[in-house]
């Protein structure tokens, strides 16, 4: 690839509804890399982002028979957020209902990642911790019950412990401290062997930070010392968000691909897409052939994400709520390429 000095200005992009931006000085003068060469996509290891909020765009059931029917895709990741709605005090029933009707939704031949994650506001009380501990709190009253309640359930695959732990989302996950990796590693000590002896034939993964190289270096220096620390031997898989291009921070040394290399684990990139329903082809046809050309043991990508309510020109969804545009380019070609 030919490489050229360019000045990095800066980053932007909203994830997850949350805008992330990252630089150092040592980045602002920097290597860019030359766009690759579109390659058709491997759509066997395609998946899908799909939480299930927007019932505009159909029930839980008519949206799992779109991925799967219309689009031509088996996995699909879902997040099971632990909030006021689920539990609106310490010693409230778990309110399982959106759960349950997602997991019985589930059709043959479909594979869900489930995603654990959030706190409910009275998380932000220290009274309501178990030992003065609330991420031995949250594995205790969230993880343990929630994977027992599911356990061997068809369709489940695996367990993500937690979403971008650099990041808080929710005010009060701030309480557990999971910027912190080593707080983090704690949760996923704390909680894996849980996962492990509950649900003992599913998958655990870790939960990804940020996306790794537009966060860079932080989200690649976040990831790798939880690698430090040991968390590899916690997981059957490690997850990766990826968003934006940003080639440069996967090629460079001591970036991106060299880490992710250096794992022995297969490694699932969670979430990764672009704006705009008219570059959703293109980007997954440019920088996923990309990745899997720079980086051994990439075994899945989930499009970040099914549906959104978001403007078409600035939309993640391969479905938007906007009549003129409804579909992305890569939903076209998903239908059209089965």
């Amino acid at each position: 690839m030919k490489i050229r000095a360019f000045l990095f200005l800066a980053c932007s992009l909203v994830l997850s509804g949350i805008s992330a931006c990252n630089s150092s000085s040592k980045d602002l003068l920097d290597l860019a890399v030359d766009p690759p060469q579109r390659k058709t996509i491997n759509r066997d290891i395609v998946g899908v982002n799909n939480f299930f909020v927007n019932p505009e765009f159909g029930s839980i059931e008519q949206q799992f028979a779109e991925i799967r029917n219309t689009l031509g895709l088996r996995h699909v990741r879902v997040l099971f957020a632990w909030s006021d709605g689920v539990q609106a005090s310490p010693g409230a029933s778990r309110n399982y209902s959106f759960y349950d009707d997602i997991i019985d939704a589930i059709p043959a031949g479909m594979d869900v990642v489930i995603v654990l994650a959030h706190t409910p506001a009275w998380m932000g009380n220290s009274a309501n911790w178990i030992d003065g501990n609330p991420r031995k709190t949250w594995v205790e009253r969230w993880l343990k019950p929630t994977v027992a309640r599911y356990a061997g359930r068809r369709g489940v695959i695996g367990w993500e412990v937690w979403n971008e732990p650099d990041l808080v989302t929710v005010p009060t996950d701030a309480a557990l401290e999971l910027v912190d990796p080593a707080k983090y590693f704690e949760l996923l000590s704390l909680g894996a062997p849980v996962i492990r002896t509950t649900d003992p034939t599913r998958l655990v993964l870790n939960a990804a930070t940020s996306a790794i190289a537009q966060s860079f270096p932080a989200a690649k220096n976040y990831n790798e010392r939880l690698q430090d620390l040991g968390a590899e031997s916690l997981v059957d898989v490690w997850n990766v968000h990826y968003y934006s291009e940003q080639f440069e921070n996967v090629v460079r040394g001591g970036g991106v691909a060299e880490f992710l290399n250096s794992l022995s684990v297969p490694i699932w990139i969670t979430e990764s897409g672009k704006e705009g329903i008219n570059q959703h082809l293109a980007y997954a046809e440019t920088v996923w052939p990309f990745l899997t050309d720079n980086v051994d043991g990439i075994e899945r990508f989930y499009w970040y994400q099914l549906n959104s309510r978001e403007p078409a020109g600035s939309s993640f969804g391969l479905r938007t709520a906007d009549p003129a545009f409804p579909v992305s380019d890569l939903y076209i070609w998903l239908r059209d390429n089965k």
